[in-house]
């Protein structure tokens, strides 16, 4: 038996079921219509040219243009003090005495030497003397006897004038002459070398004593140039020695303060521009907001092997000591580039793991062009690359922009 409820129930499954086959009808007997491609939409900015001018920070060091540990030329104790940290002193300035007992005596034993040599010169000296005058005499009395021997055996030649035996008499008396003037020639000589040895020692002792000459100014200590002691290491009565191997310590550290060396590593792409004689700015973080300015004095021409950066060492004229040495220093190194080079700017540079590249735009087709980035100056870095003037790049750019992709340019 069927209830009175079920034919409406049937007819509503029926129109439901008509609706959904008809809907699908329609949506597959329809035209199909392709959705309109999704075009980029960017904006482009041309490549330009400029000469290359900015200021990079670079941290440098301050040192004192001269510093001297002072130590003295021999050991001995310290006698008198004039100067302590703080001293400002001027060159040859007299600020330490030492006294040295030991190099006192070795002095005075050298002194003695010499005055022993000096005796022993002089009497060898008086003793070639008496030696030469012996010898003189021998001399004269030979010239004497062979005068006379030779009258002689003149008149011996007249029979019965001079008898034989007074001719040979003269004879030996004329060789016995020459035998003595030999013997003290040989003597002379004798002398003479003994007196060249001794005056030899005395020159060696002399020397010898020459090294304690200056002595009294070994145990003064001055300054080597006008400074600013900054520290003083020893006391009164301290021992102290000339060996600056850590031995002994120093009497005083001075340094010169009145012109600075403000020394920078300047990186391996900018030491080629490095001009000795310019002018460069520094700032000091003692002085917020001042600006200083030194010149380029020196110039190492060597790269160190580990940050790849060559000091360069500015000099700074620092008369009232306003900067001192240690302190935090920035330098503003110039950059400069003669030849002029592309620019874009610093959004236009994508950079990847594997390439940097910008996109350039023409036709409205995008092209990446890989670029080697170089300074930046302000908001635009320096690219190198496959790049012209006035070539249109994406000026924001980033890694979604396809090669060959069609964008419209805003």
């Amino acid at each position: 038996m069927i209830k009175k409820s079920q034919p409406f129930i049937i007819v509503a499954v029926v129109l439901i079921a008509g609706y959904f086959f008809w809907n699908w009808y329609l949506k597959w007997s329809a035209p199909k219509i392709e959705p309109a491609p999704i075009i980029t939409k960017v904006q482009v900015i041309p490549v330009s040219r400029h000469n290359l001018f900015r200021e990079e920070e670079l941290p440098a060091e301050i040192e004192a243009y001269q510093d001297v540990l002072l130590y003295p030329k021999v050991p001995g104790f310290v006698k008198w003090l004039g100067a302590d940290r703080g001293s400002v002193v001027k060159k040859d300035q007299l600020i330490a005495t030492m006294y040295a007992p030991e190099y006192l005596a070795r002095r005075n034993e050298a002194l003695a030497k010499v005055s022993s040599a000096k005796a022993v010169l002089a009497a060898a000296e008086s003793k070639l003397q008496d030696v030469q005058a012996d010898l003189k005499k021998k001399q004269a009395n030979l010239l004497a006897d062979q005068s006379t021997y030779q009258r002689v055996e003149a008149a011996s030649n007249t029979p019965g004038v001079i008898a034989v035996n007074d001719v040979i008499q003269w004879a030996q008396a004329v060789e016995a002459d020459r035998q003595e003037v030999n013997t003290l020639t040989q003597r002379v000589n004798a002398r003479a070398h003994e007196v060249s040895m001794r005056k030899e020692e005395l020159q060696a002792e002399r020397k010898a004593y020459d090294s304690y000459a200056d002595f009294a100014s070994y145990l003064e200590i001055r300054a080597p140039f006008d400074g600013y002691i900054t520290d003083r290491r020893l006391h009164l009565g301290s021992f102290v020695g000339p060996d600056g191997t850590g031995a002994y310590l120093p009497i005083f550290r001075i340094r010169q303060l009145d012109l600075l060396r403000v020394v920078a590593p300047v990186p391996e792409r900018d030491a080629a521009a490095v001009v000795a004689g310019s002018q460069v700015k520094f700032t000091v973080s003692s002085f917020p907001g001042r600006i200083f300015t030194g010149t380029v004095a020196r110039i190492s021409n060597n790269l160190d092997k580990a940050t790849r950066a060559m000091p360069v060492e500015l000099n700074y004229l620092n008369p009232d000591y306003k900067i001192l040495p240690g302190m935090y220093c920035q330098v503003l190194w110039p950059i400069r580039r003669q030849e002029q080079s592309m620019f874009v700017p610093v959004s236009s540079v994508v950079t990847t793991q594997l390439d940097s590249f910008v996109c350039r735009v023409k036709d409205g087709i995008i092209e990446r062009v890989s670029v080697v980035k170089g300074h930046i100056m302000k908001d635009m870095v320096e690219v190198f690359g496959n790049l012209n003037e006035n070539d249109l790049v994406v000026k924001e750019a980033n890694e979604g922009l396809e090669d060959q992709e069609q964008v419209e340019v805003i």
